[in-house]
């Protein structure tokens, strides 16, 4: 299905008139597996926005400075919302500066605990983990059909097997749920109907719809959304974007 027929940010873009000086950076940051290249579909539809994407080193090295100055509203896809809302929970200074969160097939609890039954089991990661040091290409390829792509993205060499299981660490040890307790900026949570990596049980039980929080279900796109509906996805964060920075 293709989210640009059915998705309202289309009509929503039809009433906007993009501003000549937008105040506010674009912060992009991908999920486990990838790299900043993850967003280069999308960025094709916010060209208007000056934009940042950190990489988190899983294909080389890393680079996951933030803009040292000025508003930003930080966009985050599965494990890079999760590495965000630690980021700013670490760095609560920051949060002036931020003008609003955007959740992509994003979470702030992964794996089970008791408050959380509908988490990942942690033995998930772990054979994952196992895996990496002998076929880490083997490894994120499975993890990209599961997350919906029929043909997986071809892999760099240079992919850096010790930043792949921090990433898995972090999955499994992180918990930034308190974060939303005191978040009152908008926050779009963007999710999948048919996401197999965060089921929509996992989303439900971590946001709840309110004053600031907005959250999309989408029919179908699976867990790689960027890749799989980028042109709706930069839509919807344009519309996103114009009315937390206005």
């Amino acid at each position: 299905m293709d989210l640009r027929s059915t998705d309202p940010c289309n009509r929503w873009r039809a009433e906007i008139t993009l501003q000549s000086d937008l105040p506010a950076t674009l912060v992009l940051v991908h999920g486990w597996g990838f790299g900043p290249g993850v967003w280069r579909p999308t960025r094709r539809g916010l060209q208007a926005w000056p934009t940042r994407c950190l990489d988190l080193g899983f294909h080389g090295h890393a680079d996951n400075a933030l803009p040292s100055e000025g508003y930003f509203i930080a966009i985050g896809h599965s494990l890079g919302f999760l590495w965000l809302t630690r980021y700013l929970l670490d760095h609560p200074e920051q949060t002036a500066r931020c003008l609003g969160l955007v959740a992509i097939n994003g979470f702030c609890r992964f794996t089970r605990a008791p408050d959380f039954p509908k988490g990942v089991a942690p033995r998930i990661l772990e054979r994952m983990a196992a895996r990496l040091s002998v076929d880490p290409q083997s490894v994120l390829r499975d993890f990209q059909r599961q997350g919906g792509l029929d043909t997986p993205l071809t892999l760099p060499s240079t992919l850096n097997p010790q930043a792949l299981t921090l990433g898995l660490a972090w999955l499994a040890e992180w918990d930034t749920r308190a974060l939303l307790l005191t978040w009152e900026k908008p926050l779009l949570v963007i999710a999948s109907q048919d996401d197999q990596v965060v089921t929509p049980e996992m989303i439900s039980r971590q946001f709840q719809p309110g004053a600031a929080t907005t959250l999309d279900w989408w029919p179908s796109g699976g867990h790689l959304l960027p890749l799989t509906r980028p042109e709706a996805l930069a839509e919807r964060i344009d519309f996103f974007a114009q009315a937390s920075a206005s």
